[in-house]
């Protein structure tokens, strides 16, 4: 507990973000990174390598590699990112500390605190009457992008959205919202022209102690992903990491959206 309030502390996040729950989700997935490293590897190093053969593509004279959702980075290869781009742009709601270690360090690494769903301003204000309309236009204009990688971040867009519903709105219709977040997401990202690479999970398994599959969830809501260059398991929750002993594993689809 003394831990995850110290890297509260020191996550960067805007007080409207916070307030909405954004900090509280940023370092309860690093605390759970922390606690399942052994079981998370082997998606990252799956992340990493689609990124490195994303990255490979990214045309000469473009100097800016864009990570939406970057968190505290450890499904990115830094490495051969610094190294191909003269600017990599980490993208999050809240930056935890690792992030901030890896923007001292080195100066190519700029931070920006974006909202990606365009939903998180409207909703910290307590005067807007109905949910707001989902949308993102950030990047689009700049010419000097090379390379877009949504990192692990689709299917978490709409959950503190979702939060935040079911206390003003609800009975407003909150699958058809989460939807919406996500369609959104994809638009967005299908507006490039360079390289623009998705990561995320297609569906989510929750095993019971005997090995059991005793539930199915799509954490997309309903949005279909196109089909992606490949797929793998992501055990997010291992057993013991739950006080049920059960375990939590999701499928996770890569997917090249600039081929679609």
């Amino acid at each position: 507990m003394l831990r995850e309030i110290l890297i509260s502390l020191r996550t960067r996040c805007a007080p409207a973000f916070v307030r909405l729950g954004y900090r509280y989700a940023a370092v309860a997935c690093v605390g759970r990174a922390a606690r399942c490293a052994a079981a998370w590897a082997p998606h990252q190093e799956s992340t990493r390598r689609r990124i490195l053969t994303a990255m490979a593509e990214a045309p000469e004279g473009k100097g800016t590699a864009v990570i939406l959702g970057s968190g505290p980075c450890l499904d990115l290869p830094m490495a051969e990112l610094l190294s191909r781009f003269r600017r990599v742009l980490l993208v999050d709601v809240a930056h935890p500390p690792a992030a901030l270690r890896l923007a001292r360090r080195h100066s190519a690494i700029d931070l920006l605190e974006c909202d990606l769903t365009g939903v998180a301003a409207a909703l910290a204000n307590p005067a807007i009457p109905a949910p707001p309309a989902p949308g993102c236009d950030a990047f689009l204009g700049d010419q000097d992008v090379g390379l877009v990688v949504s990192a692990n971040l689709i299917s978490q867009l709409p959950l503190v959205p979702l939060r935040q519903m079911g206390k003003r709105w609800p009975d407003a219709d909150r699958p058809a919202y989460a939807r919406a977040i996500v369609t959104a997401h994809l638009e967005h990202l299908s507006t490039f022209s360079c390289p623009t690479l998705l990561i995320g999970d297609v569906q989510r398994r929750v095993i019971d102690p005997d090995g059991r599959v005793t539930e199915m969830e799509d954490p997309l809501f309903g949005v279909a992903l196109p089909a992606g260059e490949m797929e793998w398991d992501w055990t997010v929750a291992p057993v013991g990491e739950l006080s049920t002993g059960w375990s939590i594993v999701n499928r996770v689809r890569a997917v090249r959206l600039d081929r679609v």
